[in-house]
C-alpha cells in the first residue's frame, strides 16, 4: 500500500521504518504521551523513543504532506 502512496506522490523509495520518526513526532505534537508512543512504536526503552523525537520537526511543511493522508481526529 505504501508504495502506491510513494509513486503517486512522485516521491523516491521510502520504506514504512522510514515513517517511524514522523509518526512519533506527530503523535508527541498531539500530545501524545512519551509512554504511550513508546508501547505504539514497540520500543523497550523510553529512550529508544526519545531518540525518535530527535530535533523539533516542521510539521507544517512536512514533506509525507504530499501522500495526501488525512489524520483521524
Amino acid at each position: 500500500m505504501l508504495k502506491t502512496y510513494i509513486a503517486a506522490a512522485g516521491l523516491p523509495d521510502i520504506a514504512p521504518h522510514d515513517l517511524r520518526p514522523t509518526t512519533t513526532k506527530l503523535c508527541r505534537a498531539a500530545g501524545g504521551e512519551l509512554e504511550q508512543i513508546q508501547l505504539l512504536l514497540g520500543h523497550s526503552s523510553v529512550q529508544t523513543t526519545e531518540l525518535y523525537l530527535g530535533t523539533k520537526q516542521d510539521l507544517a511543511h512536512a514533506p509525507n504532506d504530499a501522500i495526501k493522508l488525512k489524520l483521524a481526529v
